[in-house]
C-alpha cells in the first residue's frame, strides 16, 4: 500500500507538471515571478519557454512587476580607467553571482566601420536601471561625430540611435530608463554651440520614433552634460558651481543650489556623484588625495544637500599601507571611489573603493573595511587612481530594439549568447537546470 501511495503522488506531480507545461497563461504567471537571470537561462529550455520569455508583452510585464515590487537593485559594477577606456573590470556584488555578462561592444566597435564611418573611440558613459549608455566617435573624411548606443548587457540587445542633425556641435547623450512606465526608456541629446557658450538645447529620442524631438532650451555657461544621473524622475547634472535637472514628465529644466565647496585651492572638488537605492549622493574633497571628506545626500522634499556620512580613511590607510605613495608632489593616497552603496540596514551601507591590488568595501557606519576582490597585476596597471569610471549593472529584460526578424529566431540567439556565457562559467541554478540545458 505504501508503494502504491508513493506512486500515486508521483503521478499527481507528473500530471500537474504536464498541466502547467501545456498552459501558456499559467506558465507565464509562474515565469513572471522569476528573476531576470533565471529567465535568460530558461529561455533555451525549449521553444515554448523561449517564445514566452522573449515575447515583448512578457518582458514589459516582467519589468513592471520588478519595478512595483522594488526588486530592481544593482547586482554588480563595471569600471575602467577614465583616461584610456580600456580593460573593463566586472565586479559582482550579489552573493549568488560569480560573474557579470561581458561587454563585447567595446571590442567589436573600436577600429570598425559603421555606415562608412571609422570608429576611433568607444566608451560607456552612463548606467540606468539595467541599461548602459554607450558613445562612439566616428570619423569620416570631413568631420568627426558622436553617436549613441543604448545597450542591455543582460541579453545583449542594443539600439543604435539616429544621428543628431547638428552633429558638429558639442553633443552629450543621457539615458532615462524607468521600468514602471512606458516607453521604458528615453535618451536626451544635449547640445551647445561651442565650449563655454551658454545656449543649450535638449532633444528627446523615444523608441520607434526614429528621430530627435527638440523639447527645451536654457542657459548654462561652462557646464558639461556627459555625466547625468537619473534619480527621482529626472536627470541631474552637476559641475563646480551649478547644478541642473531635467524633469522627464514636464520636459523642463531647472537649477538647484549647490552645497558649499570645501576650502582649498584644488579646483576639481567633485570626487563622486551617483545614485543607489533611491538615494542621490555627492562627495566633494578639499584636495585630490584627501583622506577626510563627507558623503552628502539630496533630500527629495527640500532639494537641500545635507551630510549623511563623515568619512576618515586613516584606519583604512593604516590597514593597507600600499595606499600611501610618495611622489614629487609629496605623499598621496591611492584610491578611487566606485560607489556609495546603501544597505537595507543603515549599518550595511558601504563606500566601495579601489586601492592598489584590491577592491575594498569601507563600512560608513561601523568604520570597518572588507576586501571584496583581489585585482590581478595587469588590471592594477590600468587603474589610474582618481580617474575611474564606474557603472552599475542591473539584470533587466527591458527591450531596447525592435526585432527585424521573427522573435523566435532573433531573441533566442540574443538570449542564448548570454546563457552560453553563464554555462561556460558554471554559474547554474542546480541539477534541474543542467538537465534542461542538456536537452535544449
Amino acid at each position: 500500500m505504501m508503494e502504491e501511495s508513493q506512486m500515486y503522488k508521483k503521478l499527481l506531480v507528473i500530471a500537474a507538471v504536464d498541466v502547467i507545461a501545456g498552459n501558456v497563461d499559467l506558465l507565464s504567471e509562474i515565469l513572471l515571478r522569476l528573476p531576470t537571470k533565471s529567465l535568460i537561462r530558461f529561455s533555451i529550455v525549449c521553444k515554448l519557454w523561449c517564445s514566452i520569455i522573449t515575447g515583448m508583452q512578457f518582458r514589459l510585464s516582467h519589468c513592471r512587476s520588478l519595478a512595483f515590487s522594488n526588486a530592481i537593485s544593482p547586482s554588480g559594477i563595471y569600471f575602467y580607467n577614465c583616461l584610456t577606456y580600456q580593460k573593463i573590470i566586472s565586479l559582482p556584488l550579489a552573493d549568488n553571482a560569480t560573474s557579470l555578462p561581458p561587454l563585447p561592444l567595446l571590442d567589436q566597435f573600436i577600429n570598425s566601420s559603421i555606415g562608412g564611418d571609422t570608429v576611433t573611440e568607444f566608451k560607456v558613459t552612463q548606467s540606468c536601471n539595467g541599461l548602459l549608455m554607450c558613445i562612439f566617435t566616428a570619423s569620416t573624411t570631413r568631420i568627426t561625430i558622436k553617436k549613441g548606443i543604448v545597450y542591455n548587457p543582460a541579453n545583449g540587445e542594443c539600439c543604435l540611435l539616429p544621428t543628431y542633425k547638428k552633429c558638429d556641435q558639442f553633443v552629450y547623450y543621457n539615458l532615462i530608463s524607468d521600468p514602471s512606465e512606458p516607453p521604458y526608456y528615453k535618451v536626451l541629446c544635449v547640445t551647445r554651440m561651442g565650449y563655454g557658450y551658454s545656449d543649450i538645447d535638449v532633444s528627446v529620442y523615444v523608441p520607434k520614433s526614429y528621430s530627435w524631438r527638440s523639447c527645451c532650451h536654457f542657459s548654462a555657461p561652462r557646464m558639461a552634460f556627459d555625466s547625468g544621473v537619473f534619480w527621482n524622475g529626472a536627470i541631474y547634472w552637476i559641475s563646480k558651481y551649478s547644478s541642473f535637472y531635467f524633469d522627464v514628465k514636464s520636459e523642463k529644466v531647472a537649477e538647484i543650489s549647490m552645497p558649499p565647496r570645501p576650502q582649498g585651492g584644488f579646483t576639481q572638488k567633485i570626487r563622486y556623484f551617483g545614485e543607489w537605492g533611491g538615494h542621490l549622493h555627492l562627495i566633494q574633497v578639499q584636495s585630490r588625495y584627501a583622506k577626510k571628506f563627507n558623503v552628502l545626500e539630496l533630500d527629495k522634499d527640500t532639494w537641500k544637500w545635507s551630510v549623511k556620512y563623515h568619512v576618515h580613511l586613516a584606519q583604512l590607510i593604516s590597514t593597507f599601507p600600499e595606499m600611501v605613495q610618495q611622489t614629487s608632489y609629496g605623499i598621496q593616497y591611492a584610491f578611487s571611489i566606485l560607489s556609495v552603496i546603501r544597505g537595507e540596514k543603515e549599518e550595511d551601507s558601504v563606500l566601495l573603493l579601489t586601492i592598489p591590488g584590491k577592491v575594498v568595501a569601507y563600512n560608513l557606519v561601523l568604520k570597518t573595511a572588507k576586501v571584496v576582490r583581489e585585482l590581478p597585476g595587469e588590471v592594477v596597471d590600468t587603474v589610474f587612481f582618481n580617474q575611474v569610471c564606474a557603472y552599475q549593472y542591473t539584470e533587466s529584460l527591458v527591450p531596447v530594439s525592435e526585432w527585424t526578424v521573427g522573435p523566435e529566431k532573433s531573441s533566442y540567439q540574443q538570449l542564448s549568447k548570454t546563457s552560453e556565457f553563464l554555462l561556460e562559467k558554471g554559474d547554474l541554478l542546480g541539477t534541474s537546470s543542467e538537465y534542461f540545458f542538456k536537452d535544449a
